[in-house]
């Protein structure tokens, strides 16, 4: 008769280091839960994926830009082009459906602080990162000139840009838009950190916003 000894010593062996193995990942799962520190990965699954993050660069397109432009021609679902040429054309026709409402404040300064902030800085006064590196100083938001903006007016601006500022047309939606100008509102408040000539060189007496159409409202 053979000896079954070996054979029962590495079957429990086995099953011994798998309880074990099932224990720490349990542990590991949970630990995670409790602990700001990142967990040690003992299986992978979706964390790591093999994916171009915004504004980083590919190879694979000739342009090398991960972030694609809109297809010409192409727009997304429930969209349609932001019509409006000049800012006369979008305050005759333009109200702001949150105008006084508070409740999209802070909405308006999340896409703000986004989208807004890293030329206009977060207060819309002050020297941005991106103007320290050599961009034109943008508009001071505060300054009486971008007072005397409507609201339809801003809401322009914001669409389909002005002098080197691009559209945002197709990167936010309408109510996100409405909510950066009530955020404005709001940031138009604060006292002028610093004087604005009269004839503010930011900005030019005739609507130089881009003619090309962003897809949007």
């Amino acid at each position: 008769m053979k000896n079954k000894r070996p054979l029962i010593f590495l079957g429990s062996t086995i099953g011994v280091l798998v309880i074990i193995f099932f224990i720490l990942w349990a542990g590991n799962d949970f630990q995670a839960l409790r602990s700001k520190e990142p967990p040690f990965q003992l299986r992978y699954d979706m964390m790591y994926q093999k994916k171009y993050m915004a504004q980083e660069s590919n190879y694979f397109f000739a342009d090398r830009k991960a972030m694609r432009d809109h297809v010409p021609g192409t727009l997304p679902r429930d969209g349609y082009i932001y019509p409006y040429e000049t800012f006369e054309q979008a305050e005759a026709e333009l109200t702001n459906p949150f105008a006084g409402d508070m409740s999209v404040l802070s909405r308006g300064k999340n896409r703000f602080n986004t989208f807004c902030a890293p030329c206009h800085s977060e207060n819309g006064q002050d020297t941005s990162e991106v103007v320290r590196k050599g961009m034109q100083m943008p508009k001071n938001l505060a300054a009486p000139n971008a007072k005397s903006y409507s609201d339809a007016r801003l809401y322009h601006v914001i669409s389909k840009g002005q002098n080197v500022m691009p559209g945002y047309a197709d990167k936010l939606p309408p109510e996100d838009r409405w909510a950066i100008v009530n955020y404005v509102r709001e940031l138009q408040k604060q006292p002028l950190l610093y004087e604005v000539a009269a004839t503010d060189t930011t900005s030019t007496a005739t609507d130089t916003t881009a003619t090309a159409a962003n897809p949007g409202n």
